[in-house]
């Protein structure tokens, strides 16, 4: 496997864009909400911008941020990491060369997942650099409160990733993967789930949907205050984290399997 990872990493070491869409999630996930600093008083329940960068909410405002962060330069690269093998004709190459379509399958997967647990490890260093800094008095009870945003974070980055690399597998056009790519996450689901969905039978299935339930790993921070609000029909607007954390579970197992059968069984 450390083969294929370190094949897959010669590959992209030398690729420009990489370096700009990592460089750029590095960049921007701790520097996106550093703006709020300049902000004198927020409406409760913050009240003060310094609330963002303390334990143990820090978690939930820098996941928020990186669910952002992740669904665009994370699911961007992965759609490349796919459609680039098409347009530098590479796939056809290595296969030439001895290596197996379902040896390239593993040296894609394990690439993204290993760029999943450094962006994972990143943000969790974030999260603490922020929290030590700000907080003026901690505990591990405090420090650990939201510990389970690390797993939900990982989760959501490999559910973004797996979903653009399954979608640049199927389209191979790198402009045409992205735009559609681009085009489900931000339009295409929302358009499903409620003026299709809630039309048909209004049911809280609507929230399912594969890119929402991966969403609500890292939501809109105050989350739980929402679910005290419901809709119209008496549903939250928000999966619980149990609930994201299997429904994307199954999701991600499902685009890596449809990933890896067309990479299996898709002609050159």
């Amino acid at each position: 496997m450390l083969k294929l990872l370190n094949l897959e990493w010669q590959k992209q070491r030398k690729h420009r864009i990489f370096h700009v869409l990592i460089g750029m999630y590095v960049l921007l996930l701790p520097t996106t909400i550093l703006p709020v600093k300049s902000i004198p008083e927020l409406p409760p329940p913050i009240n003060s911008p310094d609330a963002l960068f303390q334990f143990p909410t820090v978690f939930t405002y820098i996941g928020y941020a990186g669910n952002w962060l992740s669904f665009f330069f994370l699911g961007f690269f992965a759609v490349l990491l796919a459609t680039q093998e098409y347009s530098y004709r590479t796939m056809r190459q290595n296969i030439i060369t001895g290596l197996s379509r379902n040896e390239l399958f593993k040296s894609k997967i394990s690439f993204l997942i290993t760029l999943c647990l450094g962006a994972t490890l990143y943000y969790f260093l974030v999260c603490l650099f922020y929290g030590f800094t700000h907080t003026d008095n901690y505990y591990l009870s405090t420090i650990t409160k939201n510990i389970d945003y690390i797993p939900r974070y990982f989760l959501m980055c490999l559910g973004y990733s797996s979903f653009g690399f399954l979608i640049g597998l199927l389209i191979r056009r790198t402009g045409i993967a992205l735009f559609l790519y681009l085009a489900y996450v931000m339009f295409i689901e929302l358009i499903l789930r409620w003026l299709i969905h809630m039309k048909i039978f209004a049911n809280k299935s609507m929230h399912f949907y594969p890119m929402n339930a991966i969403e609500d790993l890292a939501p809109v921070p105050f989350a739980e205050v929402a679910e005290t609000f419901r809709d119209e029909n008496g549903f939250g607007f928000f999966l619980t984290p149990t609930e994201a954390m299997i429904a994307s579970s199954i999701y991600i197992v499902l685009f890596i399997f449809f990933a890896q059968r067309l990479m299996l069984k898709r002609d050159l």
